[in-house]
């Protein structure tokens, strides 16, 4: 009887810290979901990763919880502060290129405990911005246009000569007509005084008179 109590004591003894020790590790948090999930192919342009956890991290320990996110050569893509939503944590991130992108995560336990872990995505890159229509610019011969071909120099001498040339003719041909008739006017008055004198001085003397 008594070597059962014993065996029994050890046994209460030897299972007692296992149990008390599971107690505090069943209480850590644990993450429950992230955007982007882990293993995703994620397309387009990604700004921010959200991590979901069990519980609110511990409030005031906001310097313990951390996100970085890094491409293949290890350059980091978190932007800014982690910021905190109830039980959600997330940080802005900037991916442009394609490739394989690795989080990792620090957040503190509502035990106190840290806990962390790490996971990675595929990105395809962001998606390419159609140009905005443009009225399209004018080719260059569009622009510069066909030289206006102008009248040449000789062209418009011959076309002001060809234009003075009738006015010319007119103004000749005037001259010709007022000086005709000026000069029938002359004749027709030399002749009006010379029959005048004529009458004035009577008939002129014949041969018989003389005799």
């Amino acid at each position: 009887m008594r070597l059962r109590v014993l065996l029994a004591s050890v046994l209460v003894a030897a299972t007692l810290p296992v149990v008390l020790g599971a107690g505090p590790a069943s209480a850590h948090d644990v993450l429950v979901s992230s955007d982007p999930a882990a293993d995703a192919s994620v397309s387009g342009d990604l700004d921010r990763v959200t991590l979901t956890l069990s519980e609110p991290p511990l409030s005031g320990l906001q310097s313990g919880i951390v996100i970085s996110v890094t491409d293949a050569g290890g350059s980091e893509h978190a932007r800014g502060d982690v910021s905190t939503d109830g039980n959600t944590i997330g940080t802005a991130v900037d991916l442009t290129d394609a490739g394989v992108y690795q989080v990792r995560w620090r957040s503190v336990s509502v035990d106190g405990h840290p806990i962390s872990g790490e996971y990675a995505f595929t990105s395809t890159g962001a998606t390419a911005t159609a140009p905005a229509p443009s009225a399209s610019a004018p080719s260059s011969s569009a622009t510069a246009g066909t030289p206006a071909v102008g009248p040449s120099p000789s062209a418009t001498a011959t076309e002001v000569a060809e234009a003075q040339a009738p006015a010319a003719h007119q103004h000749g041909a005037a001259t010709t007509i007022w000086l005709l008739a000026g000069l029938v006017v002359v004749a027709l008055l030399a002749v009006l005084v010379t029959r005048l004198v004529q009458r004035r001085r009577g008939p002129a003397p014949t041969a018989e008179d003389d005799r």
